[in-house]
């Protein structure tokens, strides 16, 4: 997934971008960032038992991944309360 900022707001959304490599995704899937990066973070610290600041390079180098399935189109008020954390699979292994 990638980073896209978002005009007029102040976050942005973390997405499938298998078009711009020339591929296709049969399942493409999006999330606001800043939900994502909380989501991740908080479950590192359960995991990990770790107090203060997490950076990024310690969630890469704990080979930290968070899958993102593919959720359901369009708004409503329920959808802006918080993300849907049963689309999101946590998982911690050897980095690649």
């Amino acid at each position: 997934m990638y980073f896209a900022a978002r005009k007029a707001h102040s976050y942005g959304d973390y997405g499938c971008r298998a078009a711009a490599r020339g591929t296709i995704c049969l399942a493409p899937a999006a999330i606001r960032a800043d939900w994502l990066d909380e989501y991740t973070v908080n479950r590192y610290r359960d995991a990990f038992t770790v107090d203060g600041e997490v950076t990024r390079e310690q969630l890469l180098n704990d080979g930290v991944r968070v899958t993102v399935a593919k959720g359901r189109s369009g708004g409503g008020r329920e959808r802006l309360a918080g993300p849907d954390t049963s689309r999101l699979t946590f998982t911690i292994g050897s980095r690649p």
